[in-house]
């Protein structure tokens, strides 16, 4: 029994403390101010990038759509609770107190009755009373408590002192714990078991206290132990080698001292007083062993002194890591003046004590050890006296910041209980009284401008923060003042007061980085790199923002950066890489996508302009189902536009421009830029006509991004006068080879007889557009319209025809294209079974693996759809799809010929009558003669 007694009585408490030591050094070292939450929002910006490029002639016409830039703003969040944490805190604290009220009850009289004392002192101070049992701060609650922990103690210390130490705890462990249960379930207040929990942290912190006054002397004296017992029987000068110790040490914890009250700036760093505390109560138990042995205690069993110690050591580390890791700076900062005036105190008059008394002793390889403490009632006594009164001396020079210290930290127990209950008008009132009364206290602060904002009183919380940026500024509260101001259009006093903080901060990551933001704001874009650049090495949020930034001001610099495991840095890349026109060097999953929406609809829209890897159909379908879900209008119609992005990229031309259509007449805000892109692509398919047609209506709609190709579009897609009156409009010349003689008319060139037969090619008959390339001179544009006339009208074409074709092609000096590779892409546009044959060149023109009809002006593809169809009906229903977009004579003909043949005569006449626009009836008789 007497076994089982020493390893609950020593080895729980001990387990206790190695926990909380490290819990301490993990919220020390790793847990930093995440009480204080500093996290990067999400934002997009857009940049143009081009989709694809149609050279005609000199004019190289993007088709550009919007990629999404991913800017990373810093922002500070409101304190974190952590209700585990605390719940969890008490119990810790509630099972080592109920210890000690056993060892309590096994010492000598005079220490038992103080011993009682000072667990009614304790209890006091626990917060029962606001339990409200009885009234408002009734003493009910705190005198059924006493009666439920003192009574046990009592009856075992004067009737059950045989009683085996673990058969004591239960016996007082479980009244005591079952009083403090009831009174909390009977209590009516928000959360009683909160309070409690928060509140035991005030008995806890005077138990710290005399722990931390406990160990004052722990490293002098455990070092000189250690020193003297390796002196034994040897006689070294170990009196030296303390006198060295004792002044470094000295000497650093006045430099710790004096560090922490921010009355000097080190040039060197110092060793964080926690730190100097875990090593002391190492120490401290070996040098308690000791006194243990030597000096006369108030109680028979030794064990019962270890245990006292190191129930005070884990209370003590779990307290110190409950101000820490919640954010209780005021507690934080206590406890090191309390641990710096103590050992700064004890072990100056230990020093002197030691060298008073046993100097002459010293050096003489003696156990001197075992006599240490001897002298307990003058020399080791009047020790204590010295110290007590060089810690007064501290105090007074500190300015007694720790009673304030104190009080604030007590004042911020209850605000954290009233945050953590959603009380925010109480707790923001506790916390700024906190902040009042000690301004070394981040975090009440934050939490009462937080509060503020909640209550809907911006002018208070913004006072707050500009009160706190003057007194005592911190990083968090610069972050949200700055976010504040920004939000109200205050972007200047933003950049007043980063632009401020850094200079309290210096080289500060996120101020860095938010202040590079507002720079590119404010379109400082050469201020904004500059500032950016230099943190963006040792943190991935600014190396995203700094490639985001490049990209957005156009600084394609196309340096590689190493972005694995980094998405938001990657979607920039995209973006970058699309702009300049290159394949970036990773594909991202567009089939497991985040689900915030910046993130998934960026990398969407900036890897599908980048490289497509994945099936068109299911990607429809993901979109489609993104669209479907309840969102706000402005995100739908990003997921929409993306949508035309991937069938643009996929080539299905019909529904693209049908897409772009709805979208125009859905979204009339963005209708101008949507007309425009449609233009570009028609342009891309040489339907200069209803290209013309979008232009014009993109001017109605508000669009003035104009390029000088834009007014050939319109000229040559039979809109001159709107030509003539953009260009007047908004300033935008026509392209340098278009130019008037004195007689107003256009002078003809090869550029412009180009274009006259590329606008009208479409339509036309084969004894025009046959023409055409024997009208220009210019080898390249002469091999162009012979392209174009081959892809777009290789179903009119003889034999020979198409060998002048290929013929004229070849003739560029610098072509690109061979005899076989143009035998091959004949062969497609004629044969629908060379697919597999095909070379990568013409399986990426005419995609064979996709749909036919897919492509309206892809006319001999839509044609063999057509026949390879065999239900009448859809063979209609593909023509007419068709003959929307395409004008070409066979098309309409045969799409005549087929509503016929079906019954519908009428659709068939009225497609004839239409065709009466381009075609001549002689043509149209022709057409009929030939093909019915």
């Amino acid at each position: 029994m007497q076994k089982a007694n020493d390893l609950f009585l020593k080895g729980l408490p001990f387990l206790f403390t190695i926990l909380g030591g490290l819990f301490l050094l993990l919220t020390i070292f790793f847990w930093d101010d995440w009480s204080l939450p500093i996290v990067p929002g999400l934002f997009a910006e857009s940049v143009s990038v081009p989709i694809s490029f149609v050279q005609l002639g000199v004019e190289l016409i993007p088709i550009e759509m919007g990629n999404s830039l991913v800017f990373q703003n810093f922002e500070s969040l409101p304190p974190i609770i952590f209700p585990w944490a605390t719940l969890g805190y008490a119990v810790i604290f509630w099972i080592l107190f109920t210890m000690g009220l056993t060892l309590i009850s096994n010492l000598n009289k005079m220490y038992f009755i103080a011993g009682s004392a000072a667990i009614i002192f304790l209890l006091t101070f626990s917060g029962i009373t606001g339990l409200n049992i009885g009234g408002i701060s009734s003493n009910y609650s705190l005198i059924i408590l006493l009666l439920g922990t003192l009574i046990p103690i009592i009856l075992i210390r004067f009737y059950f002192t045989n009683w085996p130490l673990l058969i004591q705890y239960l016996a007082i462990a479980i009244p005591a714990s079952l009083t403090l249960y009831f009174l909390i379930q009977y209590s009516e207040v928000m959360q009683p078991e909160v309070l409690i929990a928060e509140s035991l942290a005030l008995p806890a912190t005077a138990i710290t206290i005399a722990f931390l006054f406990h160990i004052g002397h722990a490293f002098m004296s455990g070092t000189s132990v250690f020193l003297i017992n390796l002196n034994k029987g040897l006689g070294l000068k170990i009196s030296w080698h303390i006198t060295i110790i004792f002044i470094l040490y000295f000497l650093l914890l006045i430099f710790s001292l004096l560090k922490n009250m921010g009355e000097i700036n080190l040039p060197f760093p110092t060793v964080p007083p926690v730190l100097l505390m875990l090593i002391s109560g190492i120490l401290g138990y070996f040098v308690m062993k000791l006194k243990i042995g030597q000096v006369d205690q108030p109680y028979d069993h030794s064990v019962i002194g270890k245990s006292f110690y190191w129930i005070g050591f884990a209370i003590t580390v779990w307290t110190w890591s409950k101000a820490e890791f919640t954010g209780n700076q005021p507690l934080s900062e206590l406890f090191n003046n309390v641990f710096l005036y103590s050992q700064i105190a004890l072990s100056l008059l230990f020093f002197a004590y030691l060298f008073t008394n046993f100097s002459s002793i010293l050096n003489k390889g003696t156990a001197l050890d075992q006599v240490l403490f001897k002298p307990q009632f003058f020399a080791y006594f009047h020790m204590r006296i010295g110290a007590i009164m060089t810690i007064v001396i501290l105090t007074i020079y500190g300015e007694g910041v720790i009673g304030v210290q104190l009080s604030t930290a007590a004042t911020n127990i209850s605000a954290d209980y009233y945050y953590q209950t959603a009380r925010p008008l109480e707790a923001s009132i506790l916390y700024e009284n906190s902040w009042m009364q000690y301004r070394k206290n981040d975090k009440a602060k934050n939490a009462a401008a937080h509060l503020n904002y909640v209550l809907n009183q911006p002018s208070i919380g913004l006072s707050h923060l500009i009160e706190s940026f003057d007194n005592a500024p911190n990083v968090p509260n610069i972050l949200l003042l700055t976010s504040k101001l920004h939000k109200s259009d205050k972007i200047f006093d933003a950049l007043f007061y980063l632009e401020k903080g850094l200079g309290y901060f210096p080289d500060n990551p996120y101020l860095t980085n938010n202040l590079a933001l507002l720079y590119s704001k404010l379109n400082r874009h050469v201020d904004a790199l500059e500032t950016i650049n230099p943190v963006s090495a040792e943190n991935s949020v600014s190396l995203a923002n700094e490639v985001a930034l490049k990209t957005k001001h156009g600084f394609l610099d196309g340096g590689k950066i190493d972005s694995d495991n980094n998405l938001i840095l990657q979607i920039n890349q995209l973006a970058a890489e699309n702009r300049r026109g290159d394949f970036a060097p990773f594909i991202l999953d567009t089939e497991n996508i985040p689900e915030q929406f910046v993130l998934n609809s960026s990398l969407l829209r900036n890897q599908w302009s980048n490289q497509v890897v994945t099936d068109y159909d299911k990607d429809l379908q993901l979109l489609d189902t993104l669209i479907a879900q309840e969102q706000p209008s402005r995100e739908e119609l990003h997921y929409r536009e993306t949508r035309v992005l991937r069938s643009l990229q996929e080539d299905y031309i019909n529904e693209t421009l049908k897409y772009l259509n709805g979208l125009a007449f859905s979204y009339s805000n963005s209708a101008g830029y949507f007309h425009a892109l449609s233009a570009n692509i028609l342009t891309a398919q040489l339907d200069f006509e209803k290209a013309a047609i979008d232009l014009v209506e993109a001017t109605d709609k508000g669009f003035e991004n104009f390029k000088p190709y834009h007014l050939a579009i319109l000229y040559f897609g039979e809109k001159p006068l709107e030509a003539i009156d953009i260009q007047m409009r908004f300033g935008v010349d026509f392209p340098k080879w278009m130019v008037w003689g004195e007689d107003g008319k256009l002078q003809e060139n090869d550029q412009t007889r180009f274009y006259f037969q590329i606008a009208n090619l479409h339509r036309q008959m084969p004894a025009k557009f046959l023409a055409g390339p024997d009208l220009i001179s210019d080898p390249k544009l002469k091999a162009d319209l012979a392209y174009y006339i081959l892809i777009h009208k290789a179903h009119w074409l003889s034999d020979t025809e198409i060998t002048l074709m290929k013929e004229t092609i070849l003739a560029l000096p610098d072509s690109q294209w061979t005899t076989d590779s143009l035998d091959q892409l004949v062969n497609a546009l004629k044969n629908p079974n060379v697919a597999p044959e095909l070379g990568e060149k013409i399986k990426k023109i005419l995609k064979p693996n996709l749909p036919k009809e897919r492509n309206a002006y892809f006319t001999p593809l839509v044609l063999m759809a057509v026949n390879e169809e065999k239900d009448e009906v859809k063979k209609y229903e593909l023509l007419q799809d068709a003959s929307q977009f395409n004008k070409d004579p066979k098309l309409w003909i045969l799409f005549v010929k087929q509503s016929r043949k079906i019954g519908l005569d009428n659709y068939g006449t009225n497609a004839l009558i239409e065709m009466q626009n381009w075609l001549s009836i002689s043509e149209i008789e022709k057409l009929q003669l030939e093909n019915f």
